[in-house]
């Protein structure tokens, strides 16, 4: 389930004894781990009770778990006891598995919160996985339009999508930020595109992305001023080299790879939405053209760090050589 169904699921009355809140999006492991704190406990200062996944190797640390679990109550229906990032070995998964199985444990919840997916755990019995990995741009425009709107601040979604784009689709970041465009909108009741570009520095990763895709047009001059926009706000040649180049070879690896897009991410250490990304911006270069601009960045990045180029040179030269053979 999703963080809108874990809501409903409480509000209906479900209830499960394990709750695994799994994803990369840190705002909805939180915003989950809120709700199930307010929907299932009273007391929390004597009802919920937390532990560090990596201190569970320790075996004094793990039966230190199994108390808690079995801890009863206390002027409340239900205790909670959460694990952040635990990757347990497969036997101490049998192991809860056989706990689970032998004790009454209807007055415990237990809630494992990880980052990253571990499907040994969704073996445990009355479990269910609450995903919180980040949600595309069109799902998080409507739950920006929707957030705006109780605010009684209007903002159209295509408007709302672009908010999300800028921010990586990071809601964490989009929360902030549109926090700040309500303050900001609250005496015309309404957003705009304009005000995005006034209020919201788009992420750097983004620009990265905004500049190639506009290489990929042949649109040099919108192609530069990207570049320009981001030496304004602080951004070094040196730095834009090492982005641009790192940016490119993952558009050639992606362009050349037969994997999955989760394969993908685990292989380039990247989220899934930016593989999408790259899997989007790649289909608009031809593999050769794509390989040729790694090679230039990567004799430019050479060049300045044997002291053979001037590194204002080097990335200028290699752009605009870019621009012109693309």
């Amino acid at each position: 389930m999703n963080f809108a169904e874990l809501k409903k699921s409480l509000a209906n009355g479900e209830e499960f004894s394990i709750y695994i809140l799994e994803g990369e999006d840190a705002y909805f492991r939180k915003g989950a781990l809120d709700l199930l704190i307010k929907s299932l406990i009273s007391e929390p200062a004597l009802n919920l009770v937390k532990f560090e996944g990596e201190k569970l190797k320790e075996e004094s640390e793990f039966l230190g778990l199994l108390a808690s679990i079995t801890a009863f109550p206390f002027m409340s229906l239900k205790r909670l006891t959460v694990v952040s990032e635990y990757y347990p070995k497969a036997d101490k998964v049998k192991e809860l598995i056989n706990f689970y199985a032998n004790n009454d444990l209807s007055g415990s919840v237990l809630v494992i919160v990880n980052e990253k997916a571990e499907e040994s755990l969704k073996k445990l019995p009355k479990s269910v996985t609450v995903d919180c990995k980040k949600q595309d741009s069109v799902s998080l425009a409507r739950l920006i339009k929707s957030t705006c709107e109780s605010e009684n601040v209007s903002i159209d979604l295509e408007t709302a999508k672009l908010l999300a784009e800028y921010c990586l689709c990071d809601m964490q970041r989009i929360s902030v930020e549109v926090e700040k465009l309500i303050c900001y909108a609250l005496k015309k009741m309404t957003i705009t595109k304009d005000d995005l570009s006034e209020l919201i520095y788009k992420d750097s990763e983004y620009k990265i992305y905004e500049m190639t895709d506009f290489v990929a047009k042949k649109q040099t001059g919108k192609a530069l001023l990207v570049v320009y926009e981001m030496i304004e706000k602080g951004e070094t040649p040196q730095r834009l080299l090492v982005s641009v180049y790192n940016y490119f070879r993952r558009l050639l690896h992606v362009a050349i790879s037969s994997m999955s897009e989760g394969e993908l991410a685990k292989t380039l250490g990247i989220k899934e939405f930016a593989v999408k990304k790259a899997v989007q911006q790649a289909s608009k270069f031809k593999v050769v053209s794509l390989k040729r601009a790694v090679d230039m960045l990567a004799q430019a990045d050479y060049g300045f760090k044997s002291g053979a180029l001037n590194i204002d040179d080097g990335f200028y030269n290699s752009l605009f050589k870019i621009l012109l053979s693309n």
